[in-house]
C-alpha cells in the first residue's frame, strides 16, 4: 500500500508548518531592531494614548500559545481517523459548482491558495509593521507592538483551527479519490474542518483592516481601505482556491472565515486598538488575572 505522499503535497506541508513561525521570526527581528533604532524614531505615525500596548499577560498568554502550536502534533498526532462524515448548508451544490474535474486542475489550484495564504500572513508583518511604520515613518515602537499584535493574532487562528481539525476529523470532500497514490487525496484525510489556509488568509487581512482602521500607514484612509478592500479580497480567493481544490467543503471555508477575522480584526481592535474611535470617549478590553479571578476588563476614560 502506498504510504508516501507527493512532493508538492510535503511542500505544502512545510509551508503550512512555517505559517505559526512566521510570527515569531518577524517579532523576533523587530525587537532587536526596536531595541537599536528606538533613539532614531522619526515623526511618523504614533501609537496613540488611546491604545494599549501590548501587556505582560499578553505576552505570556502569546507564548503559551505558540508552545500549545507547537506540540499540538505530540499531544493529538494526526491519523486518518475520520469522525464526521457528510455535507451541511450548501456544501454539495458549492462542490460540484467550484470543484475542478482534473486532478491537475485541483493540484494547481492548491498550490497557488498556499502562496496566496502565506503572502496574506507575512503582509501584516512585512509591509504593514517593518516596511510603513518602520521604514517609512521611522516608528519602531509603533512597529514592535503592531508584529506583537500580529503574532497574538495568527496564534490564535493557528491554534484554535489546528485543534479543531484534530478533535472534529472532518472527512475531507476528495476522501476515497486516492487511486494511484499520487492524488491529493492521499494526503491527510480526515482535516477537512476547519480550512487552515482560510483562517490564516483571513487572519492576515483582518489585521491590515485594522492596522488601516487604527493607523495611518498608508498616508490616508482611502489607500488603507483599498489595501484592506484587497487583503479581504485575496484572503476570499483563497477559500475559493480550497473549494476547487476540492480539499474543503464550503462550510469549512466559512468556518476558517470566521476564525481568522476573530483573530485578526476584532481581537487587535479589543485588546489594543479601538475600532478607529477617534471620539473623547474610549476604552480597551484586556485580560484579568488575579488571585482566584481569570477574565477580561474594560477600561475606558469618558
Amino acid at each position: 500500500m502506498y504510504t508516501g505522499r507527493p512532493l508538492v503535497d510535503q511542500f505544502r506541508s512545510k509551508i503550512r508548518g512555517r505559517f505559526s513561525c512566521i510570527a515569531i521570526c518577524f517579532t523576533l527581528t523587530l525587537t532587536a531592531w526596536s531595541s537599536a533604532s528606538a533613539d532614531d524614531s522619526g515623526d511618523g505615525e504614533q501609537w496613540n494614548p488611546r491604545f494599549t500596548h501590548f501587556t505582560t499577560l499578553q505576552y505570556g498568554l502569546t507564548m503559551v500559545g505558540f508552545t500549545g502550536v507547537l506540540a499540538s502534533g505530540a499531544i493529538l498526532p494526526a491519523s486518518n481517523d475520520v469522525h464526521w462524515r457528510g455535507n451541511i448548508m450548501f456544501d454539495s451544490g458549492a462542490r460540484s459548482f467550484f470543484a475542478a474535474s482534473s486532478e491537475s486542475g485541483r493540484r494547481n489550484a492548491s498550490t497557488v491558495s498556499d502562496y496566496m495564504a502565506l503572502g496574506l500572513v507575512m503582509a501584516p508583518f512585512a509591509v504593514d509593521a517593518f516596511l510603513a511604520a518602520g521604514a517609512v515613518h521611522g516608528n519602531y515602537d509603533v512597529a514592535f507592538q503592531m508584529a506583537l499584535i500580529g503574532a497574538q493574532s495568527l496564534m490564535v487562528a493557528n491554534l484554535v483551527t489546528n485543534l479543531t481539525k484534530r478533535l472534529v476529523g472532518r472527512a475531507r470532500p476528495d476522501i476515497g479519490n486516492c487511486k494511484a497514490g499520487t492524488e491529493m487525496a492521499c494526503a491527510t484525510e480526515n482535516e477537512s474542518f476547519i480550512s487552515g489556509h482560510t483562517s490564516a488568509a483571513f487572519a492576515g487581512a483582518g489585521l491590515m483592516c485594522a492596522n488601516q482602521q487604527n493607523l495611518k500607514l498608508y498616508g490616508s484612509g482611502a489607500a488603507g481601505w483599498i489595501a484592506c478592500g484587497a487583503a479581504l479580497g485575496a484572503a476570499t480567493t483563497v477559500g475559493t482556491l480550497r473549494m476547487v481544490a476540492d480539499r474543503h467543503h464550503l462550510s469549512d471555508v466559512l468556518a476558517g472565515a470566521a476564525v481568522g477575522l476573530a483573530a485578526g480584526y476584532l481581537l487587535p481592535n479589543l485588546t489594543n486598538f479601538d475600532f478607529g474611535n477617534n471620539g473623547r470617549s474610549h476604552g480597551s478590553l484586556m485580560p484579568l488575572a488575579g488571585a482566584g479571578t481569570v477574565g477580561m476588563q474594560y477600561a475606558g476614560a469618558f
